[in-house]
């Protein structure tokens, strides 16, 4: 890849980040910012740049912004990192954390670079996290226990003071984050302690408990249960928060297992039962039958008498046990286990026991021991042998240390103090990560582990750093110790100080450094060779061309890299000597060259040839550059421009593309559309020529196409309706698009024009009909009415004039059909409004006031009726608009013209939940056969002509459906029907 390459793959890196990258001068002025101004604060990167960054800055960070850009002005070396806020495009304001580091010496930035991150969800969940604590705190105070809340996704832990100081630390000396409190856990609890968190994490227990040692700042280990659940856990089931306590239960735990200790004594070996008296001496009442196993002496030889049980103590520890064992005679104290001393067997020997020993009341005047003797002969034997060995360790010269299993060290020799600075009490409990230096990566540990793990012996050379920071070279064994059931129980690691030796050898090996580092630290293959053949080569000589080793290397020449021909057909042994001979005489040379790998695959290559002195002979050095993924883009880029010229004319809408000078391509569609013969003849017209002068709104064609064009450079993208005009004078009406992208490295513009003259054909004549609907639709119900109102006048007028009462009721009978016929008409034009209306948005409407009007309205009308609540109705608001009033308007008429009852009773009420709103009419009629309910609204085949039970319910199921409700019927209580309207609340 060329540095050009190179440079544009690392801008789009930047300009692809999720980080804010900005450059400001020293002022504080913004020179450059990435896209990600955009997605995080929702800047356009070209309005933020000259501006003062304090500008955005939160007020009260204004002055700690001013104070880091002094600072990394001052001290360039070293960069700053501030969390602060900055608004947002909306106004909001948004938590940041920037760095800030001077690059004033990098001529490509040569200002101060900043990067930001978005880190406002963290600072959401501080503040929850805080509350929290307080909740926690008040919550577990008068129970005298230790809290802790755990962030599990950023591994910060809180600890209460209380919780600290149980084990003797301060709040600052446990840090925050989960790590601090697993150094503290005892070696042989750790496994069965995250064993028991993971349960609790994966869902299989209710909560987390375990029973653990934890060591002091003494040093001393006290035991703790530890209590604690998952609180929070995200989208996904992934744990994000857990609290908990911790008890101390140190006191209860140690009587625990010194009784468990006294159960499991008889484990040690074998075990003799001895019975004695408290005097001198100690006569021996009863031996249990092993002795003599054990001690070679006969259970009855021993009762006898003959022989007191201090006969057999051995000499030099005879007074010893007699001073522990007068621990007894002490107020209090029934029970004791003796330090291990030695016995005398009947044939001489000596053996090693350990005496667990109670006093037991005879009821006489002298008390009585019973004592348990375990022989521990073969463990003192070890023991001593452990001793030796320790002896020798700690006069070692060179640092040796264990660790358990999981490689927490448990001892290290006076040697590794000297070494590594790390005295015995610091390195105890610790890991041998202590001593690491940065050098190596986690692949290097993890090779280290699985080596000594499997039970194998690891050695190396490692570069490691003392405790005051310095730097050592030590030469290290690593072995595994293997316990009885075949498994790794510890590791013994002896490390020798190889430090001077590893300078002396450095200081030999620099003048060669220098040169191999650049020689191998290109990404090129690098090879040097004369006349002869090849020299010398670098890695990626052997990685490009498969070879194994540098002396395989050698054995080459340029030519046996090579196929036996060249492309275009030249032998490759005859063009290769012809350039080396050209490097040679004219000092270099640079071509184009196909190689071959060692099995066999080709691939193209760049080399370039240069002449030097190479151990004071002629030489050439070989640059060779795989070419294949250079190759490959291009054909891709041949490939990707093809298909898309394929797109660009195959599509059904004209395409073009255009700068600020005018047209510079087209599609076939284009030329047919415009009526121009040929894309040259298209070529290098402006956009204005391909319209009439003006405009249907009056605007100049030519200004307006420059401001649509200027608006899609700057903003990326333009659309609007435009006026075309063909080369025959007609002209048509177009929707454009305009999209900005790159052409040939400039930016340049993608117009794509549909023609849409049948659409705007099509809306023209459906808007025709809906205005020779709407007048239809006023005409008639104008005229209905008139009639109407002229049979009512006439009515009333007969009814006045005639005196028969028997009348009275075909006059009432006419004025209530004709009623009936005047709010037909009303809903005829509700039910037209809701046909012709184009406006489809629904809005918020608050339901108390339009349920409230309607009932006032029908209780008004219909003074024989009883209309009731059965609820109070609730102020919410719905999804719907000013047509809501007829739903219930229809509804609650309905209820009573309907109605056979003596005395028509209707009931309304009304329900929510979280996302809904019923409301429920309820009657005393007649009601509605489950047979009919489905067409009642004319959901059989909708339409006015559908066989419902008239237009007021139509319009109903109308309205309601276009709220995105539900309206049906069902039984009511008093055996009429009940129609029940479900709406949506409003957000």
């Amino acid at each position: 890849m060329t540095e050009e390459g190179e440079s544009e793959r690392y801008r789009e890196f930047v300009e692809e980040s999720a980080d804010i990258v900005a450059v400001v001068d020293a002022d504080g002025t913004v020179t450059y910012v990435n896209r990600a101004v955009e997605r995080v604060l929702g800047y356009d990167p070209g309005v933020v740049i000259g501006d003062d960054w304090t500008e955005y800055t939160h007020p009260d960070d204004r002055e700690t912004v001013t104070d880091v850009l002094e600072a990394v002005r001052t001290d360039p070396d070293e960069p700053r990192t501030v969390e602060l806020r900055l608004r947002r495009a909306d106004g909001s304001w948004c938590w940041i954390e920037a760095t800030a580091q001077t690059r004033l010496d990098d001529g490509s930035i040569g200002s101060i670079l900043v990067n930001g991150r978005d880190i406002s969800e963290h600072k959401e969940r501080e503040a929850e996290l805080v509350t929290t604590k307080q909740r926690m705190k008040l919550a577990l105070e008068g129970a005298n226990l230790g809290i802790w809340d755990w962030d599990m996704r950023t591994g910060e832990v809180s600890r209460d003071k209380l919780l600290t100081e149980m084990l003797g630390y301060t709040q600052a000396e446990m840090g925050d984050r989960m790590r601090g409190w697993e150094h503290v856990v005892h070696p042989e609890d750790r496994d069965r302690h995250d064993e028991a968190l993971a349960e609790h994490v994966a869902g299989r227990t209710p909560y987390y408990r375990c029973d653990h040692r934890l060591k002091t700042k003494s040093g001393e280990w006290k035991w703790v249960r530890t209590m604690g659940m998952v609180v929070e856990r995200d989208e996904d089931g992934e744990p994000v928060r857990a609290v908990g306590i911790h008890q101390d239960i140190d006191d209860r735990k140690r009587a625990e297992l010194a009784l468990k200790e006294e159960r499991d004594m008889f484990k040690e070996g074998p075990a003799v039962v001895f019975k004695w008296e408290d005097t001198d001496g100690w006569p021996i009442d009863y031996v249990s039958e092993n002795v003599e196993e054990v001690l070679g002496y006969r259970s009855d030889e021993l009762r006898s008498g003959a022989i007191e049980y201090a006969d057999l103590i051995h000499e030099e520890d005879r007074e010893r046990v007699g001073e522990e064992a007068s621990e007894l005679d002490a107020e209090g104290v029934e029970s004791i286990t003796l330090d291990p001393y030695r016995v005398k067997t009947a044939s001489g020997d000596v053996r090693w026991v350990k005496e667990y020993t109670r006093v037991i009341e005879s009821g006489g005047e002298t008390d009585h021991l019973l004592g348990y003797l375990v022989d521990i002969t073969e463990r003192k034997r070890r023991e001593t042998e452990l001793q030796q060995f320790k002896a020798a360790v700690e006069r070692s010269a060179h640092a040796i240390y264990i660790t358990d299993a999981e490689g927490t060290i448990e001892y290290v020799n006076p040697a590794f103090e000297e070494i590594t600075g790390y005295s015995e009490g610091v390195a105890v409990g610790k890991t041998p990560r202590i001593l690491q230096s940065g050098e190596y990566d986690d692949e290097f540990y993890a090779d280290f582990w699985g080596t000594i793990r499997s039970g194998a012996q690891w050695e190396a050379e490692m570069i490691d750093e003392r405790a005051d920071g310095q730097q050592i070279v030590l030469s290290q064994t690593v072995a595994p110790v293997i316990d009885e059931d075949g498994d790794v129980g510890k590791f013994v690691a002896v490390a020798r100080d190889i430090t001077d030796r590893k300078e002396r050898e450095q200081k030999l090996r620099e003048r060669e450094q220098k040169y191999r580092s650049l020689f191998e630290g290109t990404r090129d293959a690098l090879m040097v060779f004369d006349r002869d053949g090849y020299l010398d080569c670098n890695e990626r000589a052997l990685e490009l061309f498969g070879i194994d080793t540098v002396e395989e290397f050698r054995e080459r020449t340029p030519w046996d890299l090579s196929p036996p021909r060249q492309p275009n057909g030249t032998d490759s042994k005859v063009a290769a000597l012809e350039r080396i001979e050209t490097a040679f005489e004219e000092g270099g040379a640079f071509f184009e060259w196909t190689h071959q790998r060692n099995d066999g695959e080709e691939f193209p290559s760049e080399v370039k040839l240069s002449r030097f002195e190479y151990d004071g002979q002629p030489a050439i050095h070989a640059l060779v550059r795989d070419i294949s993924e250079r190759k490959k883009r291009k054909r891709e880029l041949e490939e990707r421009e093809e298909k898309y010229r394929s797109l660009f004319e195959n599509t059904r809408d004209a395409l073009m593309l255009l700068d600020r000078d005018g047209f510079v391509d087209c599609n076939e569609r284009t030329l047919e559309l415009f009526g121009i013969d040929s894309g040259d003849d298209f070529v290098g017209r402006a956009p204005w020529e391909l319209s009439p002068p003006q405009q249907p709104d009056g605007a100049d064609s030519k200004a307006a196409a420059m401001a649509h064009v200027e608006t899609a450079f700057e903003e990326g993208e333009a659309f609007f309706e435009w006026t075309h005009r063909r080369t025959d004078g007609t002209t048509f009406p177009a929707e454009v698009k305009l999209s900005r992208f790159e052409y040939e490295g400039k930016p340049v513009l993608h117009a794509l024009v549909r023609d849409v003259t049948a659409r705007k054909e099509y809306e023209r004549r459906l808007e025709e009909q809906r205005d020779n609907l709407g007048i239809l639709n006023r005409v008639l119900r104008h005229d209905i009415r008139n009639d109407l109102q002229v049979i009512t006048g006439y009515v009333e007028r007969l009814a006045d004039e005639c005196d028969d009462a028997s009348t009275g009721d075909h006059f009432e009978t006419v004025r209530e059909t004709v009623d009936h016929a005047v709010g037909l008409t009303k809903v005829a034009r509700e039910m037209a409004d809701v046909m012709l209306s184009t406006d489809e948005a629904s809005r918020p409407v608050d339901l108390r006031p339009v349920l409230q009007s309607e009932l006032d309205e029908v209780r008004s009308t219909y003074s024989r009726a009883v209309v009731s609540t059965e609820t109070s109705i609730p102020r919410t608001t719905v999804e719907a608009n000013d047509m809501l009033s007829s739903v219930f308007r229809n509804l609650l008429k309905n209820a009573i013209q309907h109605n056979d009852a003596a005395t028509p009773q209707v009931n309304l009420s009304v329900t929510e939940d979280d996302d809904t709103v019923v409301v429920r009419v309820a009657d005393n009629g007649p009601g509605v056969p489950e047979a009919q309910r489905e067409t009642i609204f004319g959901k059989g085949e909708k339409g006015l002509d559908s066989q419902g039970t008239g237009i007021g319910l139509y319009l109903v199921d109308t309205l309601v459906e276009s709220y995105g409700g539900e309206v049906g019927v069902e039984d009511s209580d008093a055996g009429g029907a009940a129609f029940v309207v479900e709406l949506p609340k409003a957000e």
